[in-house]
């Protein structure tokens, strides 16, 4: 026959001549049109999205070997009458030959799946949860998508009997959620498993168990290598831990204040304090749980303050001098040594804001033991010596200093006589433990106490933010029978506009052994 081995005269292949090619001509020729279709778009069209791609996007090419075989058999088909007709005809009129196409499923449901919302609505996966205390189960729900095989499926279809540009019309369909009952049922019985057992636990040296109830509290699920798994949730794992474990946390540092020509400076005492706990206790819980809670978890802890308290005192406002007072005294008497001693034991207190400082309750009773000797003191209206006499003086001296601090004198008596090395009716004397000094600090800051003395003389001073402006606006007196009654009238300006006036009393009998009706009263 003519042309054995190459194509018929005249044939073309969408458009192209290929006529008289042989094998190998041909090839190229179908192999340039490869290349040139693979750009071509094809659509899928969904309600409300369409999604386009390249016919090398979706696994769409030409049929190679289906179009070389369609080629050399275009003029030559049927039987040699007609063969020999198709041959003269093609003289004058050519032979078309349309490329075949094929697709590869896999490609095109991985594009799909790709496809910028190809899910229009994720399905929600099945939970379960303790969370409220028992454990609620919320099943799942499924979404809408494109299913990526039967699009595949659609696509496959139009390629094989429609034409380029190929388009396909799908529906939406439903998503399912990869996990069912049988997989949750199987996670709830890992959780079971998990939560049948005691956990001992120790921290800063104190141990403790963990039942239960308070393991199945903290269950939540999770999904693990595409598994639906039972987890502690670290949340609710650390609140209860720190709550059932708050009193065994350590100390706080506390700090110790110094001042030097009044800047004040302070160190913190002690360690950093450490309480539970580390983020890392609910995975330690968690595989101890796993393992029957056979052996002790050692709880990581985590500092109380990150800081290491700096933070917490410098919130104080300890900053500046706020008010002090100085009293005068004769040098080396045994009076001088309690001064002293009283005010080295207060030296340093800091009042928070809000409380009250009582100096019984912190000094107590005043004992040889704590360094105080025998001097001078008034009991019902008389001198006498006693363990601590003399130490009214630093009552007397700090009473100012909270005076002009503005802070409330919750707690206070004068002296019965009036003594002149005191300001007249703004004074204290101490005697324990039904005579005391307390005073609350109503103000935002800490107080902090700082005492000083010499051989004849004591210090008070108060530092803190200044909060109260202070004045004495006055003072009256009057005759009480025999004795003299006095008020003295002080007035404090916060920073907000308030105006506070109040005012402390004293009551002086009218000599030593006499009371208030001149009688004289029994010796002690």
């Amino acid at each position: 026959m003519l042309h054995a081995g190459r194509v018929s005269r005249n044939v073309t292949l969408a458009g192209r001549p290929i006529g008289g090619l042989d094998t190998s001509e041909l090839q190229q020729v179908v192999e340039d049109l490869i290349v040139d279709t693979s750009d071509d778009v094809l659509t899928v069209a969904a309600d409300g999205l369409t999604i386009t791609a390249t016919n090398a996007e979706a696994g769409v090419t030409i049929d190679r070997d289906g179009v070389i075989a369609a080629a050399f058999d275009a003029g030559r088909s049927g039987n040699p009458l007609t063969a020999i007709c198709s041959w003269v005809r093609s003289f004058w009129d050519p032979i078309e030959v349309e490329p075949d196409y094929a697709i590869n499923d896999a490609v095109a449901a991985e594009m799909i799946r790709n496809a910028p919302g190809s899910v229009r609505v994720p399905p929600v996966e099945p939970t379960f949860s303790a969370a409220t205390g028992e454990m609620v189960i919320t099943p799942g729900e499924d979404g809408e998508w494109l299913d990526p095989e039967f699009v595949a499926d659609a696509l496959a279809a139009e390629v094989a009997f429609g034409k380029p540009p190929f388009s396909v019309a799908v529906g939406w369909g439903a998503m399912k959620p990869r996990f069912g009952a049988a997989d949750v049922a199987a996670a709830l019985q890992l959780a079971t498993d998990l939560t049948d057992a005691t956990i001992t636990v120790r921290i800063n040296g104190n141990t403790a168990k963990i039942g239960t109830t308070t393991l199945a509290h903290w269950i939540d699920s999770s999904i693990a290598a595409d598994t639906l798994v039972p987890v502690f949730n670290p949340e609710r794992v650390n609140k209860s831990l720190e709550l059932l474990l708050d009193g065994f946390a350590t100390d706080l540092p506390q700090p110790v204040f110094s001042v030097s020509n009044d800047t004040v400076s302070f160190t913190l005492n002690g360690e950093q304090a450490k309480t539970c706990c580390d983020p890392s206790a609910a995975d330690l819980m968690y595989r101890e749980a796993q393992h029957g809670g056979n052996t002790m978890v050692i709880l990581p802890t985590r500092p109380v303050e990150t800081d290491g308290g700096v933070g917490r005192v410098e919130h104080l406002g300890i900053t500046e001098l706020i008010s002090e007072f100085t009293t005068n005294h004769a040098c080396c008497q045994n009076r001088v040594e309690n001064i002293h001693r009283i005010a080295d034991i207060v030296r340093g207190v800091v009042i928070e804001p809000g409380e009250r400082f009582s100096v019984n309750d912190f000094v107590g009773p005043r004992t040889r033991e704590k360094g105080f000797v025998s001097a001078g003191t008034i009991q019902q209206g008389h001198y006498k010596d006693d363990v601590g006499g003399g130490i009214s003086q630093f009552a007397t001296t700090m009473f100012n200093a909270a005076f002009f601090a503005g802070l409330e004198l919750d707690d206070y008596k004068a002296h019965s006589i009036y003594i002149s090395r005191y300001p007249y009716g703004r004074e204290a004397t101490l005697n324990y433990p039904d005579v005391d000094l307390a005073v609350i600090n109503n103000t935002p800051y800490g107080i902090l106490i700082w005492t000083a003395y010499t051989d004849t003389s004591i210090t008070v001073q108060m530092y803190s933010t200044r909060y109260w402006n202070v004045e004495q606006t006055g003072q009256s007196s009057w005759r009480s029978g025999a004795c003299t009654a006095v008020e003295t009238f002080r007035n404090r300006a916060s920073p907000d506009g308030l105006t506070v006036q109040d005012s402390v009393n004293a009551l002086y009998r009218p000599g030593e052994g006499l009371d208030c009706r001149g009688r004289t009263t029994p010796r002690p």
